[in-house]
């Protein structure tokens, strides 16, 4: 059932969700362009304005879909930033750094994130017993972290047209990449499957737990290290009983 409260926190996520992707987005169109490719800012997609990066299906539709109707779970996309190879002295390597740069800002984001949070601790006080309002505070911030975590994680599977897929490629040998390139027309159904056809099985009586929710663990455990690094106890805020 939907409740205020409910559409009021499918929103700040898909909000969150956002602002992080488009980070994302940027990563790949600078690097892009420090490698010799004008294409995505002649296109308009060296910005920080989200509204140049969102896909209406995969950026709005899908995720208010997910958080609002299955517990926070969702996935998405943004537009894919236009690359030509042609533009780069070495389009393999080349193509394997752009992919990666998505994930890698998403996980500076997060230690941005959590540094502000710590700033925030240290100035502040940021106590739940003073305020309710600094725990809330806190545990947007860390959930904030979590899915930048999240998108870097779920980016670098090895499936197209996933950032792993060009980074896998671009580390194998010129005749293994021959090989493994030819996997890219099954690469969106197998991610479909991966992560529909677990609660698919679910449903009918079948125990076997979503790829997606393993990827969330992996996550959670990185974020645990990453606050443990900028010296933020994220475990504690994280799992809060909210």
């Amino acid at each position: 059932m939907l409740t205020s409260e409910s559409i009021y926190l499918a929103i700040l996520t898909i909000t969150q969700f956002i602002i992080l992707l488009t980070f994302h987005e940027w990563g790949h169109a600078k690097s892009a362009y420090m490698l010799g490719d004008p294409t995505a800012r002649d296109q308009g997609r060296l910005s920080l304005n989200p509204a140049v990066h969102i896909d209406p299906i995969g950026t709005l539709f899908l995720p208010l879909i997910g958080s609002l109707f299955f517990k926070g779970l969702f996935f998405g996309w943004a537009k894919p930033v236009p690359v030509n190879p042609y533009n780069l002295k070495h389009p393999r390597r080349d193509l394997m750094l752009i992919a990666a740069a998505g994930p890698f800002m998403n996980i500076v984001l997060t230690f941005v994130i959590l540094g502000i949070l710590k700033l925030l601790i240290v100035f502040f006080g940021f106590d739940a017993v003073r305020s309710g309002l600094y725990e809330q505070i806190k545990l947007q911030m860390v959930i904030s972290a979590l899915i930048s975590v999240f998108l870097a994680a779920f980016n670098m599977l090895p499936l197209f047209p996933l950032d792993g897929f060009s980074v896998v490629n671009g580390l194998l040998p010129e005749r293994a990449s021959r090989q493994f390139s030819k996997l890219a027309p099954y690469g969106m159904l197998i991610l479909m499957c991966l992560i529909f056809v677990p609660h698919l099985l679910r449903s009918i009586g079948f125990f076997i737990l979503p790829p997606l929710a393993i990827l969330g663990k992996i996550s959670k455990g990185i974020l645990i290290l990453i606050g443990k690094i900028v010296g933020v106890p994220v475990d504690d805020i994280l799992f809060l009983p909210y």
